[in-house]
């Protein structure tokens, strides 16, 4: 989630994507509301139909909001003291959508920039194959999403970072493994390891450095989302809870 130093787009740093969005530098923000937009929008969309929005009741609020973040009256407002910025999301599209619904809120004009790359149809289409237990909240919806949507952007990260050294068929062979929770148990790993070209002890050592790589996009991501450094540990444990749920 981290572009390379010198990209031209915001510096490599740990800044959170709070910090970057109330930026003064145009750029620096533009590129960080991006960020927080592709990464929050379906688990919004799922919050939202989970309290009760049918598919173009969902579109229209998020769409509204998503237009009040790009242009940074909310976000500018935020104290990270608050919280995660989950929690402060959750919590605004509430209010949001009570406010909605309130004052029968449409807009008639087409989608700002926020909504770049955001394919409603597909994203019904997505929600509709979902299988969410009877029992499960909004909030729980929201959050496991977006665990999701982190690990989803960790694995395509480390698959940039395998082509850029030209080793994407490695990544191919492993991708199984990586998405089934990075143990060989399970595999055929005298097939995977004929696939790779290597032999089964290289394959197990190339998993291991594979799930370094990913443990350390997982860590980009969750730093990008938490206030402190040391908050980062207890994300990444909170993270795995909700892929256990």
């Amino acid at each position: 989630m981290m572009p390379a130093e010198g990209d031209g787009r915001f510096p490599a740093t740990h800044w959170t994507l709070i910090a970057r969005i109330k930026s003064t530098d145009e750029a620096v923000a533009t590129v960080a509301l991006e960020e927080l937009c592709t990464q929050y929008h379906y688990p919004l969309y799922c919050y939202l139909r989970r309290r009760g929005c049918w598919h173009h009741d969902a579109q229209d609020v998020l769409h509204d909001f998503l237009a009040l973040l790009f242009r940074r009256r909310s976000l500018d407002r935020i104290e990270e003291s608050r919280g995660r910025l989950r929690g402060w999301l959750t919590t605004a599209i509430g209010r949001h959508l009570s406010d909605w619904r309130r004052n029968e809120a449409r807009r008639a004009n087409a989608g700002p920039d926020s909504e770049r790359g955001l394919d409603f149809a597909a994203i019904e289409q997505r929600y509709e194959h979902e299988r969410f237990r009877d029992g499960e909240t909004p909030d729980r919806i929201f959050e496991r999403e977006w665990a999701l949507e982190l690990l989803r952007q960790a694995i395509g990260k480390v698959g940039q970072r395998y082509e850029q050294r030209g080793r994407g068929a490695l990544f191919a062979v492993l991708l199984p493994v990586l998405e089934g929770g990075g143990s060989l148990r399970g595999h055929d790993t005298a097939t995977l390891a004929g696939a790779a070209h290597l032999s089964e002890e290289a394959l197990r050592t190339a998993l291991s450095r594979m799930l370094r790589d990913f443990r350390d996009e997982m860590q980009i991501a969750v730093r990008l989302t938490v206030e402190h450094e040391n908050e980062v540990a207890a994300e990444m444990t909170y993270l795995m809870r909700l892929f256990q749920r």
